[in-house]
């Protein structure tokens, strides 16, 4: 799949996602991981250092903790944050992102004898 065809799916996918979640929606947490899979995608073909290429990465964060999936906005905010040619900009969003993913994390279970 090509990033001229991943284009105008995203565009799509993010008005899907925001007019849902307007509407109060079941299906936006759905959209929204649809949206982060799609940013996901375009960001393998761009460079963290491009600036889509940096807007797929915080898009694709972004949208996994709008779909309260937590567990993946940890995982491609780390795997975003290990790129050789991340800037510090985008550095510092991620980082940011990261913290917000973490305080949404559901607090461990504890034991109980």
């Amino acid at each position: 799949m090509s990033i001229e065809f991943l284009y105008p799916l995203i565009t799509e996918a993010i008005r899907r996602a925001e007019a849902l979640e307007d509407l109060g929606a079941p299906g936006a947490q759905s959209a929204y991981l649809e949206v982060s899979l799609l940013e996901e995608r375009i960001a393998k073909f761009l460079p963290a250092c491009d600036p889509e290429g940096a807007l797929a990465r915080r898009g694709a964060v972004r949208a996994a903790l709008a779909a309260k999936d937590i567990a993946r906005a940890q995982s491609l905010g780390e795997r975003f944050l290990a790129e050789a040619d991340c800037g510090a900009s985008l550095r510092a969003e991620l980082l940011q992102l990261s913290e917000q993913a973490d305080r949404s994390a559901p607090a461990p279970r504890k034991r109980t004898a």
